[in-house]
């Protein structure tokens, strides 16, 4: 009997206990799904609040803009949106450059090489050693020194070498302006010849 009462009283405990885990799992289930809610809204204003932002400053001067501004200029300029369309499409260079080097052989013979003849490196590095050595001196001297090597063969003794410089602008109206700069002129010592191994053109052979 009294095993009979035990079982009894056991099974609303555990009716209870089954019905409070089944409570907690709708209530996880509740804050699931509004966490999900408010994070999707969330997520959608920010969206929404970064492409307004984007959009009204990327306006020409008008009411909306100004009227918006007193707002929207800290968020601009606090999340980097204060950008203008120059960003996206900048100004194209008007001045374009073209750098010569000159070797003149003994015989004025005269050898050019240009960037865009030599392969051995591309052309993205060879436009940056370019723009160092027209603003610096002190890149000059290895350049040429490089050239002179790669333009003579063994034997060879060239006299001067030389780097110009021809630039070319673009005006917004008229004609190209184009200009030809020396920036660097050097000139070869050669070696001097033995006196006792100088011939004599009038000498009897």
């Amino acid at each position: 009997m009294s095993t009979v009462t035990k079982q009894e009283n056991s099974q609303p405990a555990r009716t209870s206990h089954a019905k409070s885990r089944r409570a907690k799992k709708v209530r996880a289930k509740k804050s699931l799904v509004l966490f999900r809610r408010v994070r999707d809204i969330g997520v959608s204003l920010l969206i929404i609040g970064i492409l307004a932002t984007a959009l009204l400053s990327s306006l020409p001067n008008s009411v909306l803009k100004q009227t918006a501004a007193p707002i929207l200029t800290p968020v601009a300029r606090a999340t980097g949106l204060d950008q203008n369309w120059g960003m996206f499409a900048p100004n194209p260079p008007r001045t374009f450059s073209v750098l010569e080097v000159h070797v003149v052989m003994r015989d004025g013979q005269d050898r050019v090489w240009l960037i865009s003849d030599d392969p051995s490196m591309p052309g993205l590095y060879w436009r940056k050693i370019k723009e160092e050595v027209i603003k610096h001196k002190e890149f000059r001297d290895g350049l040429a020194a490089w050239v002179v090597r790669k333009m003579t063969d063994k034997g060879e003794r060239p006299a001067r070498v030389a780097m110009v410089v021809k630039t070319e602008t673009l005006p917004f109206k008229g004609e190209p302006k184009r200009a030809k700069n020396i920036i660097y002129d050097v000139r070869i010592p050669q070696p001097k010849r033995d006196p006792q191994q100088t011939i004599n053109p009038g000498a009897p052979k």
